[in-house]
């Protein structure tokens, strides 16, 4: 249950997502978007049944023994996003039978954001049984990608910034937020979206300090100009 957005942009990749993790009555707060350890410009991020995307996470981390182990076998040609669909299928083969979810598709899915050493970083989607698709424009994971969309695919060109697009996938999940649109979807109180980039030319970094605070202001501006909007039909701010 979350929402993060992932848009291949003219300058990168960039991923954002939201960090609420709402168990019952009860919120924390996490990073959802994970550096994968021993690897140079990779990250993941899962969504879906909290079980299965904290197993994938845990599986992330444990790579090395479960590759030492032969649980999990790295091929050359396929990569990383192979392991991670080899991941995704042996959670699968595991749990599909004591999850009703995974029989409507809704039990997972994985952004793996990698920049190869030569070239441009690639952005895949990785499904609940293992299979991977590019994302070649932008995609959506979790509970908000209905919602995500609807902000999303009107103002996404091919010749987006990396800059550009964070604020407006910023202000789609503190819309979603504020006006409790999915309450499993949030920032902590003060606190502030994930957001990390893969530029073209340069390494992968996750946005913090003044870069970040300047997308949050932005976007909460935008939040601010939109809910006056809807409520007096002026889109200025007097």
């Amino acid at each position: 249950m979350t929402c993060i957005i992932g848009v291949v942009c003219e300058d990168g990749i960039v991923l954002i997502g939201d960090t609420k993790v709402k168990i019952g009555e009860r919120a924390s707060y996490e990073k959802k978007i994970i550096p994968v350890e021993g690897y140079e410009n990779l990250v993941v991020a899962a969504a879906g049944l909290l079980d299965i995307r904290n197993m994938f996470i845990e599986d992330i981390k444990n790579l090395p023994t479960l590759i030492k182990q032969g649980i999990i076998k790295v091929d050359p040609v396929r990569g990383f996003r192979g392991v991670s669909e080899d991941i995704s299928r042996r959670l699968w083969e595991i749990y599909s039978s004591r999850y009703d979810d995974y029989k409507y598709n809704s039990a997972f899915r994985a952004f793996v954001c990698q920049k190869p050493i030569t070239g441009k970083p690639l952005l895949f989607k990785i499904s609940e049984m293992g299979t991977s698709t590019q994302v070649r424009e932008y995609d959506i994971i979790g509970t908000g990608e209905q919602y995500a969309h609807l902000f999303l695919k009107p103002p996404y060109t091919g010749n987006a910034n990396m800059y550009g697009v964070a604020i407006i996938a910023t202000f789609i999940i503190i819309l979603i937020d504020k006006y409790k649109i999915d309450e499993t979807i949030g920032i902590e109180e003060g606190g502030s979206v994930q957001i990390w980039k893969f530029p073209n030319n340069g390494r992968s970094y996750e946005v913090n300090g003044s870069e970040l605070d300047d997308i949050m202001n932005e976007a909460r501006e935008r939040l601010e100009k939109f809910g006056v909007y809807m409520i007096t039909g002026n889109p200025k701010l007097d």
